[in-house]
């Protein structure tokens, strides 16, 4: 079951063929690594965008990490562990 987060976090990121891929983030003093990418899309508010990320660390937890273009913040929206 999914919980909502909604709370900012440090992420390491790359860009590779001019898409933006998250490699790492930092969340409550603890460090995940993403070990897979398993789906990118983008919302928009107003004439802002957010391009959110499902991704999978080594655990096997499932989280949604968002990019919000507006403040060049990312935050983690979703999470789901185990």
């Amino acid at each position: 079951m999914y919980q909502d987060i909604e709370e900012p976090i440090d992420v390491i990121a790359v860009f590779e063929k001019s898409r933006m891929r998250p490699l790492r983030f930092k969340w409550k003093d603890k460090v995940y690594r993403v070990s897979q990418v398993t789906g990118m899309w983008c919302s928009e508010i107003g004439r802002y965008r957010y391009r959110h990320f499902a991704v999978v660390d080594d655990a096997s937890n499932f989280f949604e990490l968002s990019f919000d273009e507006r403040d060049t913040a990312w935050l983690l929206t979703k999470i789901s562990a185990e």
